[in-house]
């Protein structure tokens, strides 16, 4: 794997819901700049874990370190000042304000006890800029596309200062040539230092973007590969548990539905 620090560590992560154990553990750690994947089926536990690293819920046991510094997050604000931001699937931003009140949501700058606006476009421009887009910051971020709209959640962390993403499959809702877009952003943003958590089904596109990748089943931590040493069916195989043939394993390792392997998009 990628060598250099390690930006984003967890080490004995659980967390259980009315007797059922839906973290046993989980181990692993995200080198400072790289790109990493979590993969696993639906149920095996990524967006418990995404509750646990963006502050929305605490975990029973195991620790959670940025930058060696160990965090204890008991609400999202929590995560976000500490530089941990989360890309949803589905956008929070809020259609009817302008792109750089999106971006400047909750904290507008001011000057002299007004809303200071020639700073705040200033600085959204800037920021989209950073993404790869130019949008007329003024306008409603509803008018724009959905993966332009992703650029304005991205431009959103970077302005808070983000050291770690963390994106919940961003892809499912892109055609194919605004996913090529999104990658060469986050690979430009990989390249300035800021450490991304990639989580997606599709095994082409982990292994077009990602630099390495972990793999969880029920709730814990099963294989740490690195992407240029393995292949697409060494991250099915760990999360079925088994070696795949035919088309069941083509299937998962296009990230589609599958009712036998359950590895298409929903809910954990």
């Amino acid at each position: 794997m990628r060598g250099g620090p390690i930006e984003l560590e967890l080490e004995g992560i659980t967390k259980g819901y009315l007797g059922v154990q839906a973290l046993k553990g989980v181990t692993f750690s995200v080198t400072k700049g790289s790109i990493h994947a979590l993969a696993g089926q639906n149920g095996a536990g990524k967006s418990t874990l995404v509750k646990m690293l963006s502050g929305a819920e605490t975990p029973d046991g195991g620790t959670i370190r940025l930058g060696g510094k160990e965090m204890r997050f008991r609400e999202p604000t929590d995560a976000q000042n500490a530089g941990i931001h989360t890309i949803y699937q589905e956008l929070s931003l809020v259609p009817s304000l302008s792109v750089a009140e999106n971006i400047f949501l909750g904290r507008l700058p001011r000057q002299a006890g007004k809303v200071d606006w020639a700073r705040m476009y200033r600085e959204a421009q800037d920021a989209l800029a950073r993404v790869g887009f130019d949008l007329d910051v003024r306008a409603p971020v509803g008018s724009f596309s959905t993966a332009e709209q992703q650029a304005v959640e991205l431009a959103k962390a970077l302005h808070k200062d983000a050291r770690v993403l963390l994106l919940d499959e961003p892809t499912s809702t892109l055609p194919s040539p605004d996913v090529e877009k999104l990658f060469t952003v986050l690979r430009s943003l990989a390249a300035e230092g800021v450490t991304l958590l990639f989580i997606s089904l599709r095994m082409d596109e982990v292994y077009s973007l990602c630099d390495a990748v972990t793999v969880l089943r029920d709730g814990a931590t099963v294989a740490e590969l690195d992407t240029a040493e393995s292949s697409p069916s060494d991250v099915v195989t760990a999360m079925v548990g088994k070696s795949l043939e035919g088309s069941i394993a083509e299937t998962a390792l296009r990230g589609e539905r599958s009712p036998r392997l359950g590895v298409g998009r929903g809910e954990e």
